[in-house]
């Protein structure tokens, strides 16, 4: 009985598994086939225009023009990932550090004892509580 309940559900993963590949598998595929009928494409306008140039300035300089425009085609594919916003940094924790709120507990213990003593762990304390709140860190 239970090896029959892990083959149904064996079998039910699979064919979920299945259906999900057709479902991504069918649309890839069309792309890449559209990919590629587009780089035909560019790679024939290339062409075209490296023989159209060749009538107006000669083999060479319709060479080197034909390479510029696909370095600047190149560049401008480029900018958006290079010229991309970084994101901004996490905001600080709203909670002070652990150490800070453990030693703003114990400072009042302290205090009945050494009070020089108590005094300096406070100000650290709240130096850094003041330290992990600010917000114009960079």
């Amino acid at each position: 009985m239970r090896n029959d309940i892990v083959g149904l559900a064996q079998q039910y993963a699979q064919q979920k598994a299945q259906t999900a590949a057709k479902r991504i598998a069918i649309p890839a595929a069309f792309g890449l086939v559209a990919a590629i009928f587009f780089l035909v494409v560019v790679i024939a306008l290339f062409a075209a225009l490296f023989f159209w140039l060749t009538l107006l300035y000669g083999q060479t300089t319709a060479a080197l023009i034909v390479a510029a425009v696909a370095l600047v085609l190149g560049l401008m594919a480029l900018l958006p990932i290079v010229a991309r916003r970084q994101p901004a940094p996490p905001p600080p924790a709203p909670n002070p550090p652990q150490f800070a709120s453990l030693l703003a507990q114990t400072a009042p213990a302290l205090a009945l004892k050494r009070p020089l003593l108590s005094a300096l762990l406070l100000a650290v304390a709240v130096g850094m509580m003041a330290r992990g709140a600010s917000s114009d860190r960079k």
